[in-house]
């Protein structure tokens, strides 16, 4: 197995050289004297310098090892070339070109204005996009060889992994403390913040850790060296492709600024692949994820990336920078585009989405409009409504619903109502009323006399009592047996009638009155 693998090796080295200029090979020549020979770029990450023996048995071990699927090497088995394994020379030689471009391209005064001619057809715009795409690819070098770190830095410290998410605080926190177990002779407030470096010290005080050997801790700061260099690279290509953001995208720039712009494009991986980015995610691009160290999360803001970041969102009101940053995510989805079509390339466009940006910021701002006092509304000036009293009681009472209707719309569960037919064959259901009665019939009605419509009493005596008056209707004619039809005065007949009720007096009241005890009055002349 091993001859085949040395003869995979061969072929791999044969066939896949990197071609770099002779400048580029110069300095990683000269950056990389430490008792490491330089070995061929490639793209698979292979060892292919097969000259040394040392070398080659090494990286036959590390063959051996990934066939038989120990990748976790352990800390007896740290050497020098397990750095070469994990950083891809061929990216940190592009990183070299394009940074001697980028100070040839800086060198140069750049023109304001393109004379005619398409964007592309400039020539620095290739190295524009070439340096901002490059960007993606040393984010993903610089996680590679902090995964390495923190396998190798783990039996020192191996709570530190889950109490630093950030990989350049990482690589920083391993190259300040390196072998020393006494955290609170080293300050580490400079980069971290100070409940972090609480909690690290608390942490460091209970751990199980122990010191790595000189050949071990070397190789660590070693690679933690070469992140300082990825990240100061990638510093330089963000600087460089913000001085030039008015070029490759003028909208975007002109809508989040120049830096900002850049962050995105660089997270992105350019301005092609932020066209393609909804809204909702750029607004998480550059978000850092939060650290599980037991203390309050308040302060840690959810999807605040570079656009939470910005100057413009920063110096608005806590409550509203949420909603402003959203508003900014959404229009860079759109003027994104815009830039990557190569429409305005003036920024007209960039600048009426920020007027209108900002509009909806400051209405957002706006306090809620005040209540206003009303008046009163004019009274009516007619009769006003009587709505209770004695007199609306009792004419509620005599137009409520009778008892009778009452049983009508009550039914019982399972029992059939009776039914009476109308006219044009319509039925009419009894309920309860017809329940006990004979069938078809219901009850009579009981009089209630707070039904009943009657008369004041005063009145009824009055009305009752006769004046007197003859009616026009009355007649003096009578009709006898003896004599037929007769005249007779009305006048006459009422005197006879008089004298003769005034004489009707018999003994009997008058031995009553005389031997009575009341007062005695004197007998009538006869």
């Amino acid at each position: 197995m091993s001859e085949d693998l040395l003869a995979d090796l061969d072929d791999l080295g044969e066939d896949e050289d990197v071609e770099l200029s002779s400048a580029a090979i110069s300095q990683s020549s000269n950056a990389r004297k430490m008792s490491i020979d330089q070995p061929s770029q490639n793209n698979d990450n292979m060892p292919p310098d097969h000259d040394d023996a040392s070398d080659h048995d090494d990286d036959m071990d590390d063959a051996e090892d990934f066939e038989e699927g120990n990748d976790n090497i352990t800390s007896q088995d740290v050497n020098l070339p397990d750095i070469k394994n994990i950083s891809d020379i061929a990216t940190n030689a592009r990183m070299r070109i394009v940074l001697q471009k980028i100070d040839v391209a800086k060198a140069v005064p750049r023109r304001e204005a393109i004379e005619g001619g398409a964007v592309e057809d400039d020539p620095e715009y290739p190295l524009i996009v070439q340096a901002n795409n490059l960007t993606a690819d040393i984010d993903t070098e610089i996680i590679r060889i902090t995964k390495f770190i923190r396998d190798k830095y783990a039996p020192k410290f191996p709570e530190l992994e889950t109490l630093i998410v950030n990989p350049l605080d990482y690589v920083k926190t391993v190259k300040a403390i390196g072998n020393e177990m006494d955290l609170t002779q080293i300050d580490l407030r400079s980069f971290l913040p100070t409940a972090t470096v609480m909690v690290i010290t608390v942490t460091a005080t209970t751990s199980n850790g122990k010191p790595l050997l000189e050949d071990q801790l070397a190789v660590v700061l070693q690679a933690c060296e070469m992140v300082t260099e990825l990240e100061a690279g990638k510093r330089k290509i963000l600087e460089y492709v913000e001085s030039r953001m008015g070029f490759v995208a003028p909208n975007l720039s002109v809508l989040v600024g120049s830096a900002t712009a850049a962050k995105l494009m660089g997270a992105a991986g350019g301005l092609t692949a932020l066209s393609k980015i909804p809204g909702c995610n750029i607004r998480v691009l550059g978000a850092t994820k939060r650290v599980n160290t037991g203390l309050s999360i308040l302060g840690q803001q959810r999807h605040a990336g570079f656009l939470s970041q910005a100057e413009f969102i920063l110096r608005l009101p806590t409550e509203y920078r949420a909603k402003a940053a959203k508003v900014f995510a959404d229009k860079c989805a759109l003027i994104a585009r815009v830039d990557a079509a190569r429409a305005c390339p003036d920024g007209s466009q960039g600048r009426t989405v920020r007027e209108e940006v900002d509009r909806k910021v400051e209405k957002l701002q706006e306090p809620p409009p005040g209540q206003s006092v009303k008046a009163l509304p004019v009274p009516a000036e007619g009769p006003k409504k009587r709505r209770g009293g004695r007199r609306a009681r009792k004419q509620k009472e005599r137009l409520q619903m009778t008892e009778v209707r009452k049983q009508q719309n009550r039914l019982v569960f399972g029992v059939a109502e009776e039914e009476i037919g109308h006219q044009f064959g319509s039925t009419k259901g009894l309920g309860l009323a017809g329940q006990g009665g004979v069938p078809g019939k219901i009850r009579a009605v009981v009089a209630d006399k707070k039904n009943k419509v009657g008369i004041n009493q005063k009145k009824y005596a009055r009305f009752s009592q006769s004046s007197g008056a003859t009616s026009g209707l009355s007649s003096s004619l009578a009709f006898t047996p003896v004599q037929g039809l007769e005249l007779e005065n009305p006048e006459a007949r009422a005197a006879a009638s008089a004298s003769r009720s005034s004489n009707a007096i018999t003994s009997n009241e008058i031995t009553a009155d005389w031997f009575s005890t009341k007062f005695m009055r004197p007998a009538p002349k006869k």
